[in-house]
């Protein structure tokens, strides 16, 4: 009877031990280290004696159990304020954590002797933490520590986004219930205790995780643009001279002067007395430009990558002419400013998943035309200068996209058409007459732009794989280049046999 007693009472103790969130694993003997200790909820204690200790790791505002092996008559706990040791029977302590901190239990016998020392660890108990990593990161191998009351993460995890997910939690961790301590500032006399604010545990989270293989994108960005520019110039100038005088008139040109006056067809008759001159100007020009850049990066994912190829443009901005009293030389000073133009991709990656990018994309596609240009008359010492301008196209922006997966980041669209006429005050103004003394300039510019960006997760492969874009080229030799015209041999060898077997799927590209 008296053993069947026992037994039920070892067994419901541990039954409720198990449902007040205490694990109910038995630990005996002296060799229990302190990571299995702060998961046992009852420790057995077999040596005793002067200088037996035992080192104990116990949860914030939990419990655990110790079992003497023999009668306590005094325990001496150092510092009440981190634990408390209640007594039951002569045999066994409750040890109850109150603050995160050190100290030590002394336990002693009957007649004074000492019968094991305590050490005792209140930390918090990061068994919650731990299962919130593994729910909310399932892909991960994530190891909790707790040092000097800071948190430290060690392990594994797949992306730097995860990383950085780990971190935030053991952050909300920290600063959640955990990490409360409860201040008691009023005692009352019947045991009642005014509980005033909650003091937030100033502790920190070390990241030591480790990322799998860290992810690399390569973006590809298409800048294609096709302008096309129509120009009509149609004007007369003449003049009607007599005997007792004349009138010349002659019609500015009204959107960039592309018509030459001086060359243009003349006319010429005489009415009566009156010599009639006419001179015509008429020009028609087209014109069509087409852009195609398809630069290409690759960074590790979190890092930035820039990419430029291009140069400097000296654009002269300011010219002054000197001239020499004596000799009457002039000199031509002219002050140039370095512009850059080519082709710029700067952009920082950012693996959110295997089927998430975030992509910070700036990108540019710039360089020297004659649209926009101006020019300054040239003398006989003073040469002429024809002032470009910069043509640019750029973006920035964020987008998220899969790999592979394509988007198109900016467009445009623009159909501008400019018109002006001008002529001779009232005579310009006379039906089919009035056409001889008129202008008229007609411009339209036409332009469409498109930028597409693409990325894609990549892997390092073998250098054989990879293929550059002079392989294969022979320059030709000198008998060919000279009677045949040619100016390189192959392009590709013929001893290169194609690969064995058929292809499958999609090959190649469609740019529509």
């Amino acid at each position: 009877m008296t053993k069947t007693f026992r037994a039920s009472v070892a067994g419901g103790l541990s039954f409720c031990l198990a449902f007040s969130g205490m694990p109910a694993t038995l630990v005996g003997g002296t060799a229990v280290t302190p990571a299995e200790a702060a998961t046992a909820s009852i420790i057995r204690i077999d040596d005793s004696g002067p200088g037996a200790r035992k080192s104990v790791k116990l949860g914030l505002n939990k419990a655990i159990v110790v079992d003497l092996p023999t009668d306590a008559h005094d325990i001496l706990v150092a510092d009440p304020g981190k634990a408390d040791a209640v007594t039951r029977t002569s045999r066994r302590i409750y040890l109850f954590g109150k603050e995160v901190g050190q100290t030590n239990i002394f336990v002693f016998g009957p007649n004074g002797e000492e019968i094991v020392s305590i050490d005792l660890n209140v930390e918090r108990d990061i068994d919650g933490l731990q299962a919130n990593l593994r729910r909310f990161i399932p892909d991960s191998d994530i190891q909790v520590e707790i040092i000097s009351d800071n948190i430290v993460l060690n392990g594994t995890v797949r992306t730097p986004q995860d990383s950085a997910q780990a971190v935030r939690l053991a952050e909300i961790f920290l600063k959640g219930g955990e990490a409360t301590t409860r201040n008691i500032t009023a005692q009352g006399n019947n045991g009642d205790a005014a509980i005033f604010g909650e003091v937030r545990q100033r502790s920190q989270v070390v990241n030591m995780l480790k990322i799998d293989g860290e992810d690399q994108v390569t973006l590809k960005v298409t800048v294609a643009e096709v302008s096309r520019q129509v120009l009509k110039q149609l004007g007369f100038n003449g003049s009607v001279r007599g005997s007792d005088g004349g009138i010349s008139f002659r019609n500015p040109t009204n959107l960039g002067g592309a018509a030459d006056w001086f060359s243009s067809g003349s006319l010429g008759g005489a009415v009566g007395g009156l010599n009639i001159a006419s001179n015509m100007s008429a020009m028609e020009q087209a014109g069509v430009m087409r852009t195609l850049a398809e630069p290409s990066l690759t960074a590790i994912s979190g890092e930035e990558a820039r990419f430029y190829v291009g140069g400097e443009f000296r654009m002269p901005t300011e010219q002054s002419i000197d001239a020499d009293e004596e000799t009457g030389q002039r000199t031509v000073s002219r002050t140039l400013t370095e512009v850059e133009y080519g082709i710029r991709l700067n952009f920082r990656p950012v693996v959110l998943s295997p089927g998430r990018i975030s992509l910070r994309i700036e990108t540019e596609v710039s360089e020297p035309t004659f649209e926009g240009s101006t020019a300054t008359i040239a003398h006989n010492d003073i040469p002429g200068l024809t002032v470009l301008g910069i043509r640019r196209r750029e973006a920035t922006t964020s987008v998220e996209l899969p790999s592979g997966g394509s988007i198109v980041i900016a467009g445009l669209v623009k159909d501008d058409i400019r018109q002006a006429m001008s002529g001779l005050p009232g005579l310009s103004k006379i039906p089919i007459f009035g056409t001889l003394f008129r202008s008229k300039d007609f411009i339209r510019n036409e332009t469409e732009m498109v930028i597409i960006a693409t990325p894609y997760l990549v892997r390092p492969v073998a250098r054989s794989a990879i293929s550059r874009p002079d392989d294969n080229f022979n320059a030709t030799n000198d008998a060919a280049s000279f009677f045949l015209g040619k100016v390189n041999k192959i392009y590709g060898r013929k001893e290169e046999a194609m690969p064995s077997g058929n292809y499958h799927g999609s090959i190649g590209f469609i740019y529509k």
